[in-house]
This record gives C-alpha cells, sequence and structure tokens, in this order.
C-alpha cells in the first residue's frame, strides 16, 4: 500500500503540476514528465508480475506502451493513438486472462459502443474526416473500457474494484478529450483529463499488488 502511495505522489504531486508548468514553454520537457507520471504508476504493476502474478506481465506492458503514448501524442497525434491502442489491447487481454466473460460484457459493450455512435452521430459535422481513426479508437477503448468493469465487478476483491475504476476513468478521461478536441480551450479542462487518466493508471498498475 505504501509503495501505492508513493507512486500516487509522485504521480498526482509531481509529474502532473510540472508537465502542465512546461506544457507551453518547453515541449520535450513537459512531455518527459508526463510519460514519467505513467512509469510511476508502472512500479507496483512491475512488483505485482514479479512477485504475484505473471498476468501483470500485460499491465506492465500497457503501462510502459502509454508512457510512450503520452510522449509522442503531442509530437505526432497518429503515432501517439497507435501506442495508445496497443497499450488498451495489453489490459484487455490481461482483463481476458483475469476474469472469465459473462453476459454482462457484452451488454457493458454494447452500451458504451451505442453510447460512442451517438456522440459521433451528433458531432459527424465536427468529425469530418477523423470519423474514422475515432470509431477505431473508440471501438477499442469500449472493449477495453467494458471488459475492465463487467470483470472486476464480478470478481467482487480489491482488485477487481481498482480494475473497475481504472477502467471507467480511463473512459471518462479519454471521452473528456474527444470532447476538448471538439471544444477546445475550456477552462482547467487539461487539470482534469490529466488526474483522471493519472488515477486510472494508478489504480490499473496498483491492483496489481492485490
Amino acid at each position: 500500500m505504501w509503495i501505492l502511495l508513493g507512486c500516487a505522489v509522485l504521480t498526482l504531486g509531481v509529474c502532473l503540476p510540472l508537465f502542465l508548468h512546461y506544457k507551453s514553454l518547453k515541449l520535450p520537457l513537459s512531455l518527459t514528465f508526463k510519460s514519467l507520471g505513467t512509469l510511476s504508476a508502472l512500479i507496483p504493476a512491475l512488483i505485482g508480475a514479479i512477485r504475484l502474478d505473471p498476468i501483470c506481465w500485460f499491465f506492465v506492458c500497457a503501462l510502459f506502451i502509454h508512457a510512450l503514448a503520452d510522449f509522442f501524442l503531442d509530437l505526432k497525434f497518429e503515432i501517439g493513438m497507435g501506442f495508445f491502442l496497443l497499450g488498451h489491447l495489453c489490459y484487455l487481454i490481461g482483463f481476458l486472462k483475469f476474469f472469465s466473460l459473462t453476459i454482462a460484457h457484452l451488454i457493458l459493450l454494447l452500451i458504451f459502443i451505442g453510447s460512442l455512435g451517438y456522440v459521433f452521430y451528433r458531432h459527424r459535422h465536427l468529425i469530418e474526416k477523423q470519423a474514422l481513426p475515432f470509431l477505431l479508437y473508440g471501438i477499442v477503448l469500449s472493449l477495453m473500457a467494458s471488459f475492465g468493469i463487467a470483470g472486476g465487478a464480478t470478481s467482487y476483491s480489491l482488485k477487481g474494484m481498482m480494475i473497475v475504476l481504472g477502467s471507467a476513468l480511463f473512459f471518462f478521461s479519454d471521452c473528456l478529450i474527444f470532447l476538448n478536441i471538439l471544444y477546445p480551450n475550456r477552462p482547467r479542462m487539461d487539470w482534469l483529463i490529466m488526474a483522471t487518466y493519472y488515477l486510472s493508471q494508478l489504480l490499473l498498475g496498483g491492483s496489481c499488488l492485490f
């Protein structure tokens, strides 16, 4: 538990404010702090993979790939999105190995995809040519989030509840990013996006300790 708390302090108390402080000043430096925030969440996942359960290596891979995505997203958006897709797939494989499939997975997946479909249709005039990559990313994100939430909720364990919250926060954070792309320059949006994103990664990485 102390390891997880220490990583949370490092991520939210150090990396997050330094990333946002340097974001408009020194891009390479700010992106380094952004990636380090995600790598901090990798520490408990790595400990869990080595000491407790080899399935956690999928979480380690996801966090490492997402750290790469954090760095490249603002430099080359398409490369960053590609890394995020790969990271989501690693989480998805980990969820499938941790939890058995149930009807709840399918129901929740249909709800997520249906909601995204409605949002995409409503804002289709703003998305335009980016509709296909956004749709692909939305489907993979929906798979990851719905399987994490459904699987974790049916496990009745602390690990499961952490995965539920982490998956839900990841989906929420990415939805905020999507809205910020469509309607930019909203006040304090960067703080909210990054805080929920880091919390999601800390919960998912930290779940490997239990």
